[in-house]
């Protein structure tokens, strides 16, 4: 008889996210014997067809304002190997909350015929605290975005977080989580505004087994428990039959609320991201994790670390899943 709880996408928040929000007695997370370099989310880069476009439904949506803006530098975009980017607009925003240590970096990418979000391996989704996914919900909408998942409770079990799912113009996905009644069975991190900092990153992975070993063993990522869950969202965009069961794990920096989420997509129904020659993927492009040993993490990045933005080195890699990652030096905060 299958034991496998049956949930949809708001529901796996309650085995996964979760698991990224608070912290974990699992054993297997200190397996490296070694401290955990990485503080948690910089920056998460979407990439959209209009910058301009994307700026205004997301500070209507969500109440991002703009910190900065300009085009991408020869320096950057070969830092994050994708030569091609040069000279694409971008615009740095944050959240309402003003918090300093999480923002969104909006970039032009050019449209890739045929991508659909949730879809393919890589990054597919960033996760983001609210105070009221209720009022979030009428404010996405009025902004233009398509809410694909309606805001409920996920459980009678945990029926405190309610969570809803939005996609926006480049195909990107946002998850947003609220705890409605204070009794936040989860731990999660604390909105300062309707919607502030992210809690977590979705990677959809063809081999859950290696992501983790790669976060754990190389990046030395806290590892939470392996589970099996049904996801109508990802069978849906896969195509595959709801009843069957992916495995899902996570990983986490030391910064409470700093998760990464692992799903297993199946191989026979996924595939690679497709990207425009020399660009950075569409969607949810890359996620910018901050650390306080640079020296400490040894991967193959696209181009010798160097200041970029002002303060530490940064240096991009692509990961197991074929996600983009890039590191920021940071002091511990």
């Amino acid at each position: 008889m299958d034991t496998t709880p049956s949930v949809s996408r708001r529901g796996v928040l309650a085995g996964t996210a979760a698991a990224a929000a608070i912290a974990t007695t699992n054993t297997e997370a200190q397996e490296t014997g070694r401290r955990n370099p990485i503080i948690g989310h910089a920056i998460a880069t979407i990439g959209v067809p209009d910058v301009a476009v994307a700026q205004a439904m997301y500070e209507k949506a969500i109440g991002l304002s703009e910190v900065n803006k300009g085009t991408v530098s020869e320096q950057v975009a070969a830092s994050w190997g994708a030569p091609a980017m040069q000279g694409r607009p971008w615009a740095m925003m944050r959240c309402e909350s003003g918090d300093r240590t999480f923002r969104i970096r909006i970039v032009e990418v050019d449209p890739v015929p045929g991508y659909k979000a949730m879809g393919t391996w890589g990054l597919n989704a960033i996760e983001m605290i609210s105070k009221d996914i209720y009022e979030v919900n009428e404010r996405v909408l009025s902004a233009g975005f398509e809410v694909i998942g309606e805001p409920r409770p996920l459980s009678e079990a945990y029926a405190s977080v309610h969570a809803m799912q939005m996609k926006g113009p480049g195909e990107e996905v946002f998850y947003f989580a609220s705890d409605m009644t204070g009794q936040n069975e989860f731990g999660l991190i604390t909105a300062n505004s309707l919607v502030d900092r992210i809690f977590n990153a979705v990677v959809g992975t063809p081999n859950i087994k290696a992501s983790r070993a790669f976060y754990n063993n190389v990046l030395g990522m806290s590892l939470g428990d392996l589970m099996e869950f049904k996801v109508r969202v990802v069978a849906d965009a896969l195509d595959y039959s709801r009843d069957r069961a992916i495995a899902m794990g996570s990983a986490r920096g030391t910064r409470h609320g700093s998760g990464i989420e692992f799903d297993a997509y199946p191989v026979e129904f996924s595939g690679p991201r497709p990207r425009a020659k020399g660009q950075l993927p569409p969607g949810v492009s890359m996620m910018s994790l901050a650390t306080n040993d640079f020296d400490a993490i040894d991967v193959s990045f696209m181009a010798p670390p160097k200041v970029l933005y002002g303060g530490g080195r940064a240096a991009s890699f692509v990961g197991p899943a074929g996600e983009w990652v890039e590191l920021i030096e940071q002091e511990l905060t």
